[in-house]
């Protein structure tokens, strides 16, 4: 079984030693997006953390390939070329895309909406920090917060300081008493491991598929 990481960097590397620890590839291939160095080979599963524009070089690959490779997309910042692309790629291929494969994040999410909903009267704020080296800005993760909470999310403050892996807070303010849900990451192997699950999650459904009976997936990690 072949995985393909797209992005050499430090996340598709953490991602390489996160797949070997679990096991079941017999083959991990790195590619850097934007040199478009793909294997000849036929991939069973792609993992995306890499560059908005490396969206093309997957979409052509897949597409060479005869379509129908699970994809797994944790790249931010798509333009309106990437996206499309992306919608492209949900024609001939499983995708499953999210902003954030922590788990931890997931949860708060729901903690967020329902917060919301029973504190309708609150004012709602989301702020996020992440390392220096991150270029969207807010976050993927941010936004997701904001569209939870109903807000704006150009209004949500996003600081870039050090090397802090993520961290994201939601506010929910009342008369003499505020509400904070918080979530730190500590390494960026969450991310590796949630995304790992993710694709071995379409790997399982592409294989039901295929047999003649569908498996369901869920994004609850």
């Amino acid at each position: 079984m072949l995985l393909i990481i797209v992005g050499t960097g430090a996340m598709g590397g953490i991602i390489r030693e996160c797949a070997l620890e679990e096991g079941g590839f017999d083959e991990i291939c790195m590619v850097e997006p934007l040199q478009k160095n793909w294997p000849d080979r036929r991939a069973d599963l792609i993992i995306d953390f890499s560059h908005p524009k490396a969206m093309q070089g997957i979409y052509e690959y897949v597409r060479a390939q005869g379509g129908n490779i699970p994809v797994v997309i944790g790249t931010t910042g798509q333009g309106p070329e990437d996206e499309a692309l992306i919608r492209m790629l949900e024609k001939i291929c499983p995708v499953c895309r999210r902003a954030n494969f922590s788990r931890g994040i997931e949860v708060m999410k729901k903690l967020a909406a329902e917060g919301r909903a029973l504190l309708k009267d609150a004012d709602a704020a989301v702020t996020e920090i992440h390392h220096t080296k991150k270029k969207d800005s807010p976050s993927g993760t941010a936004r997701d917060l904001c569209h939870a909470l109903g807000l704006d999310p150009e209004q949500a403050p996003a600081l870039r300081l050090g090397t802090v892996c993520g961290q994201h807070k939601v506010y929910l303010a009342l008369e003499d008493e505020v509400l904070e849900i918080s979530h730190t990451a500590y390494s960026k192997k969450i991310f590796a491991r949630g995304a790992l699950r993710a694709g071995r999650k379409l790997l399982a459904a592409n294989t039901g598929e295929k047999n003649g009976s569908r498996i369901e997936v869920s994004d609850r990690g």
